[in-house]
């Protein structure tokens, strides 16, 4: 520190260096929920469609029943009731989803 204190006259002297290009950092990849869950619905989709009627609609009837578990989930993970809105919205989505998927 003594050294630095010492020459600060001719670091002030010194010619200022050239601007270096300001080099745009790559983008980072985050974390892209909306491509996740695209990804899933083909993947699930040709999965799905090498199974039979039967399977089609056992999947179907299980969703059913884990629909009765979300407000449960959604709770524990939000520390608070749902609004009968949104879970409405959420199982349609459910529903809605497992429809498009199965057919």
């Amino acid at each position: 520190m003594d050294l630095i204190i010492e020459n600060v006259d001719s670091f002030k002297a010194m010619a200022p260096h050239a601007l270096k290009p300001v080099v745009e950092p790559q983008a980072d990849h985050y974390y892209d929920s909306f491509c996740e869950n695209i990804a899933l619905k083909v993947v699930l989709k040709v999965l799905l469609s090498s199974v039979d009627k039967i399977v089609k609609v056992q999947i179907a009837n299980k969703v059913e029943q884990e629909i009765a578990q979300i407000e449960q989930q959604v709770i524990r993970v939000g520390g608070g009731p749902v609004a009968s809105d949104d879970l409405a919205q959420m199982t349609h989505y459910v529903r809605q989803t497992v429809k498009n998927l199965l057919d």
